[in-house]
């Protein structure tokens, strides 16, 4: 007997950056899903780091813990950007509150605040930026989920624009976040704000061209700001020449991990085929929607 807790990839569609002062943000979820296989076992981890938020709350309440055999498997083999570490987390965290109620809804067991406030206790140690939690949130609820903290404002979507896809390229690059939080000063989010608004409206409007306009100027937000990393901005001036593209953004810390290109509907042959000759991966697409944690199995 065992049980698998499924997490989604994530990636921040826009709101990086503002998610750190509890402002609004837009994550995407996506397959494949991360997996921990949890047995009744003698305490064993497979695929976690003991430095790692998860394996800090596993030692936290290790007595717990050491009836238990984890495996963790990452279909991203390892590639940064989509969530790895924050899924190793809302798996442990769930298995926790397994002990309080064994039962498979657990939407009704995780409470966004409390596994904030738990995820925040591990995954910071008082240096520079705290991380926002949004992305763990986004695991939770799944789909495309609009989450901003400070109104604790929570809004699971799909994509509405019949006119547009989405693809998420590797760049093969990698920024360590919790680094960079450690060493990012203040920062005025106004830019971000504004261009966020112009990105909701689109959403809820379902107008393309608004929202295409609001992830532009996020991107040139992001840069102003110098939250872009030199490689991502030379692969987006780029990928703005290709046919079809209309909007182009780094994603996460410095943009520097993922990309997001939105194309016109079918037209996302010139992107596949830059990314061929530039030894790029598309890891993901609007095509690749998930649901957020679930739950199968029992112990």
């Amino acid at each position: 007997m065992s049980l698998v807790f499924s997490v989604p990839g994530k990636t921040f569609l826009a709101g990086e950056y503002l998610a750190l002062q509890g402002g609004p943000t837009l994550v995407f979820l996506s397959q494949p899903c991360f997996e921990m296989n949890v047995q009744k076992g003698q305490g064993q981890k497979e695929g976690l780091h003991p430095e790692s938020p998860a394996g800090l709350f596993i030692a936290k309440y290790a007595d717990y813990f050491s009836q238990f055999d984890l495996s963790f498997q990452d279909p991203y083999i390892g590639r940064g950007g989509f969530g790895a570490s924050t899924a190793q987390f809302l798996s442990v965290y769930a298995l926790w509150l397994y002990k309080e109620k064994a039962q498979q809804d657990m939407e009704k067991l995780l409470d966004f605040k409390h596994l904030l406030e738990a995820y925040y206790e591990v995954a910071w140690q008082g240096q520079g930026q705290r991380p926002s939690g949004a992305d763990l949130v986004g695991q939770l609820k799944g789909s495309l989920t609009f989450f901003e903290k400070r109104q604790g404002l929570i809004s699971v979507k799909s994509w509405p624009f019949m006119d547009l896809e989405f693809s998420l390229i590797h760049t093969g690059n990698k920024v360590a976040t919790h680094e960079h939080l450690k060493n990012l000063p203040e920062f005025d989010g106004s830019s971000l704000e504004q261009a966020f608004a112009i990105i909701r409206e689109g959403f809820e409007k379902q107008d393309s061209t608004r929202f295409i306009d609001g992830v532009n100027a996020y991107a040139l937000a992001l840069q102003d700001l110098g939250f872009t990393c030199k490689e991502t901005l030379s692969l987006l001036s780029e990928l703005r020449q290709i046919p079809g593209v209309r909007a182009v953004k780094g994603c996460g810390a410095l943009g520097a991990d993922v990309v997001l290109v939105v194309t016109n509907k079918a037209e996302t042959r010139g992107v596949q085929e830059f990314c061929q000759t530039r030894g790029l991966v598309i890891l993901s697409s609007s095509k690749n929607i998930s649901s957020g944690l679930q739950l199968r199995g029992s112990l």
